[in-house]
């Protein structure tokens, strides 16, 4: 039984009330933008995660754990940062479904952020204590990893589900508690594995960065190897899972999206992530691999902006007979919309002095 009719109403109404304060096109570029920011400094810190906890156990990976771990808490920083800005894009022009989602399953929702201050801290810990037992160590980095699943996995979730308001609807009628689960497991878990597989591959691309301009790596080839292989296997991973995820959806929803904008991301990402899988595999036989890892680098963020892109279509084909957030209505707000641009400019050149620091300094802080 299709519940949405029941619920029209309340979003014919929320709809033209949310007035947008600026155009829809500049809300979405700077959603783009954003978003693809806070991917990548979330791929840097989980993805690598997953590198050390998963490689085997040679002095390349051991000695890589012990630089990575001092540059995880200002990349759980980052992260937490530069997410805000594209969850506020989201919740100006799409907040009803977004909302009506995270209430369905508010509990799930809520207990992100208990997880997340334990994963922050747990972080702190391995990157300041320097008595750790390499057991411990593994244990508490394992244990963070474990929070950044449930992360992950609920913002998929849940993600999903706002942009399906006829089964959150249904949901929500049914158990109103805030205990409900995206029943489509299937799509959910290869939306999110597709994801994840995306972390570790730019993890890959991070990796050739501390081969190539840290102190304590420079110059090690057996790291340039490592970054080649992990990133060429991931996104190999990455683009299965995301074809299964797209054989898993409605075949109406599928034609859509084929027939939208998104089918030129999708091949415009995969081309790119091929040109960078080349690159990266050869770095370590490249006469000048700072010029491979920066090619590569480029085209795997230039990836990125395309699977945003792509991602942003679906979201416009599921919600294409509820919602067209073309048509609200725009009262500009450039007063509050320059505070934003300054401080994230700001906040971008504070990022790169930290960065710049980590990798120039001897023995970072």
């Amino acid at each position: 039984m299709n519940v949405l009719p029941a619920f029209q109403p309340m979003l014919a109404v929320a709809g033209p009330a949310l007035a947008q304060p600026a155009p829809y096109w500049l809300l979405t570029a700077l959603h783009w933008l954003t978003f693809t920011l806070h991917l990548v400094a979330m791929n840097l810190l989980f993805g690598l995660l997953l590198v050390l906890l998963l490689a085997r156990r040679h002095a390349a990976v051991r000695l890589l754990e012990e630089t990575a771990i001092k540059i995880f808490p200002v990349a759980m920083a980052a992260t937490i940062t530069l997410g805000v800005a594209p969850l506020l894009f989201t919740q100006v022009v799409y907040g009803e479904f977004f909302y009506a989602a995270t209430i369905v399953s508010g509990w799930n929702w809520f207990l992100q952020i208990p997880v997340v201050m334990a994963v922050y801290y747990l972080l702190y810990i391995v990157a300041l204590r320097k008595n750790l037992s390499a057991g411990v160590r593994r244990g508490l980095l394992l244990a963070a990893a474990v929070g950044f699943v449930y992360i992950s996995y609920t913002f998929t979730m849940i993600s999903d589900l706002a942009e399906k308001p006829a089964l959150w609807a249904g949901l929500y009628l049914a158990s109103p508690g805030g205990a409900s689960l995206n029943p489509h497991v299937a799509e959910t878990i290869f939306r999110w594995g597709h994801s994840i597989t995306g972390a570790v591959a730019v993890a890959g691309i991070m990796i050739l960065w501390f081969a190539l301009f840290h102190p304590q790596l420079k110059g090690r080839t057996d790291l340039l190897a490592l970054g080649g292989r992990v990133f060429v296997v991931a996104a190999v991973k990455a683009t299965v899972l995301s074809l299964i995820y797209l054989a898993l959806i409605d075949r109406t929803v599928l034609g859509r999206y084929l027939e939208s904008p998104a089918l030129h991301a999708l091949v415009t990402a995969i081309v790119l992530n091929v040109a960078a899988g080349v690159l990266a595999w050869r770095v370590r036989r490249a006469a000048r691999p700072l010029g491979h890892v920066l090619a590569a680098s480029g085209l795997v963020f230039l990836g990125v902006v395309c699977m945003v892109a792509a991602r942003h279509y679906l979201r416009l084909v599921y919600l294409r007979d509820a919602f067209d957030p073309a048509t609200l209505t725009v009262v500009p707000q450039w007063g509050p919309f320059a505070m934003f641009l300054v401080t994230f400019v700001i906040g971008l050149v504070v990022l790169y002095w930290m960065l710049r620091k980590f990798f120039t300094a001897p023995h970072p802080a």
